[in-house]
């Protein structure tokens, strides 16, 4: 019934809420498949923390017990401090690690001792998250028992060192006493060091497992966006053509002089709103031939608007066969993996095949990078001295080859320094200078000036072009995500830039807006106000 009810409802609503529906679709999926791809980085970067803070235990431990071993036999007290000073770090871990296996853990002591035993502040919350998690799973629940074995070993140290340090101290110290303690750290240095070993070797097994577990879930997620994308396609392409078939027969009826024919109805769209007022047209032509005149010439009003329907109908179904499928038709990056590995294993129409998945996963790549960088905007960053005249400078070495290709003539002087968010900044400008750049006519030359002056409260920046201009009616909306004014055949891009700017002109108290004559050129204005 609810497969029935959503294919009803599917058939009923407007073209355009079917394409907003089959959008939001592919959106969803493509959020999970990134937050899939987000979480699977952050498990991977706390693997590789502990890895890291293994090394760091290690480490610790093996100097521990140098300083400790040179303590025993020349008696000085600085090697015996910092032998103590060594063992913070594995003991910093061992009171994070004792405290996690709590059942109501203090996740503060857990902070403190993580970060005691030299760990990352940034890596603190991520190894946590793991340890809770993954607990569980088999490489992470060994190795959390080789960690355990290996601090019962270390805390053997303790009474060792404390033992050796009131030996030394005492009135008439033992040799004897202190060469027995001496000889007591070797088996355990050799016990550690093959605990080590084994917590790395287990890790890693650990990652490799994990890495191929978001491998599959990757590509199961991106198969399950490429066949919905599929369906929701054929779906309503397969919709549209038979709405219109119907239609168009009845017309080629209607226009032979069988006035009696009548279009099936489908659905309750915009095709099945226009077969039903192609039915009413014909049950009025045949209310008599008083009324011909007048049914004579409605059916000319109809016949124009059929037309005009047909023709943009006939758009839709090319844009939904072609434009539409274009960002369905995506896998992702473990295609790669498959070329490279099984490259061997497939014939030239294999290969082919491939080849095209890879330009369609290179697409979709160019896609999440912008949404990636989009939603990355105004995080993690402090606002600082940015020296604007640099930042110019910068742009133009990172874009050198396309200045050169294009032989742009960029245009500079005189801009500020100020307090800004350098990254956001830089893309700002590079956003517009690149958008100069690329929207340009044929055969002419670009040329991009940028200018800035004092507002009283900051600074008013100007990147003035010599392109194709827009017209005045898109100023407002080439601002929106997602908003394209060309085919991607005319001019590449995935329509997320502009909104970038947006995002970043708000992020520094400031507003983004245009001026442009069509066919002249345009001059992008926006404001940077950062106390």
């Amino acid at each position: 019934m609810g497969k029935l009810s959503l294919l009803q409802w599917m058939r009923n609503v407007s073209i355009a809420k079917k394409l907003y529906f089959t959008v939001g679709i592919m959106a969803l999926l493509i959020g999970i498949e990134l937050l899939t791809l987000f979480f699977s980085i952050n498990t991977l970067s706390s693997v590789r923390a502990y890895v890291g803070g293994e090394g760091l235990w290690s480490k610790a431990q093996k100097d521990a017990i140098y300083h400790l071993s040179r303590y025993a036999v020349h008696h000085n007290e600085e090697d015996y401090l910092k032998y103590r000073e060594h063992m913070e770090v594995p003991l910093g871990d061992n009171k994070a690690r004792s405290e996690m296996s709590k059942p109501d853990p203090d996740w503060d002591i857990v902070k403190q001792g993580l970060i005691q035993g030299r760990n990352h502040p940034d890596d603190v919350e991520g190894m946590i998250h793991l340890f809770r998690r993954f607990s569980d799973v088999s490489y992470i629940s060994k190795a959390i028992q080789i960690w355990t074995q290996a601090d019962h070993y270390i805390l053997q140290l303790l009474p060792i060192g404390d033992s050796l340090h009131m030996e030394i101290n005492a009135t008439a110290p033992s040799q004897e006493r202190i060469n027995a303690l001496l000889n007591r750290i070797a088996p355990i240095n050799t016990t550690l060091t093959k605990l080590e070993d084994d917590f790395s070797y287990t890790l890693g097994e650990g990652s490799r497992w994990l890495e191929d577990l978001v491998l599959k879930l990757l590509f199961i997620i991106a198969l399950t966006v490429e066949i919905s994308g599929l369906i929701l396609a054929i779906f309503l392409s397969r919709g549209i053509q038979r709405g219109l078939r119907e239609i168009i027969r009845a017309s080629a009826a209607f226009a032979q002089g069988n006035f009696r024919t009548r279009a099936k109805v489908y659905s309750r769209d915009e095709i099945g709103v226009l077969a039903n007022a192609f039915n009413d047209m014909s049950e009025k032509l045949e209310t008599g031939i008083n009324e011909r005149q007048e049914t004579q010439e409605r059916l000319n009003v109809y016949t124009e608007e059929l037309k005009r329907k047909n023709r943009e109908l006939e758009q839709f179904a090319y844009v939904a066969s072609h434009d539409l499928q274009e960002p369905l038709n995506t896998v992702s990056g473990f295609v790669k993996l498959l070329n490279n590995s099984y490259k061997d294993k497939l014939d030239a129409e294999g290969i082919k095949y491939l080849t095209f998945i890879t330009e369609a996963s290179d697409r979709m790549r160019h896609l999440i990078k912008a949404l990636l960088d989009y939603s990355r905007i105004g995080t993690n960053h402090q606002p600082e001295m940015v020296d604007c005249n640099k930042l110019v400078r910068d742009i133009i070495a990172d874009i050198g080859a396309l200045i050169r290709e294009k032989d742009v003539k960029v245009n500079y002087e005189n801009l500020p320094t100020l307090k800004a968010y350098p990254v956001e900044l830089k893309m700002l400008l590079q956003n517009l200078i690149n958008n100069a750049i690329k929207f340009q006519e044929k055969g002419k030359t670009p040329e991009v000036t940028v200018s800035a002056s004092e507002n009283g409260q900051g600074w008013n920046f100007a990147v003035k072009d010599n392109g194709i201009g827009i017209k005045k009616e898109s100023w407002e909306k080439i601002f929106v995500i997602f908003q394209r004014l060309h085919l991607r055949s005319e001019y590449d891009g995935t329509g997320i830039g502009l909104s970038q700017c947006s995002k970043i002109a708000a992020m520094h108290n400031g507003k983004i807006w245009v001026d442009s004559e069509y066919g002249k050129g345009s001059t992008f204005y926006f404001t940077i106000n950062v106390a």
